[in-house]
């Protein structure tokens, strides 16, 4: 193919990262946890967070034990009371391990995109 006819890269490649983090070396939390726990802060339930990541109750509670065997920590404060008055919050530190990976995982995308335009441009 001549190079006037080869497709360009920037047209149709796209960088995708896949971030996580880890404590101590053992798997702490992805992007969809950080959904999931994102949905139980604005949602206050975690039957309602699981319907919006697509995960079924148990799958949640799991995944919140996992959390909480690794950290050595709640991960979230909850009420018993059903509809009307059970709940979940986030506790203050997963509060601030939401927001760190939040914040780092777009200045990663961020970068990353930039150092992706930066060498396709050569």
């Amino acid at each position: 193919m001549s190079p006037s006819r080869r497709p360009s890269l920037r047209a149709h490649l796209k960088p995708h990262h896949k971030l996580w983090l880890d404590w101590d070396g053992a798997f702490l939390m992805g992007p969809r946890y950080l959904h999931f726990l994102d949905a139980v802060d604005r949602a206050g339930t975690i039957r309602a967070a699981g319907r919006e990541v697509g995960w079924s109750y148990r799958t949640c509670l799991n995944r919140i034990r996992e959390m909480e065997r690794v950290l050595g920590a709640k991960v979230l404060a909850t009420t018993r009371g059903g509809s009307t008055r059970g709940g979940a919050r986030l506790t203050p530190q997963a509060r601030r391990l939401v927001k760190l990976f939040a914040r780092w995982r777009r200045e990663a995308m961020r970068l990353g995109d930039v150092a992706f335009r930066k060498i396709v441009r050569r």
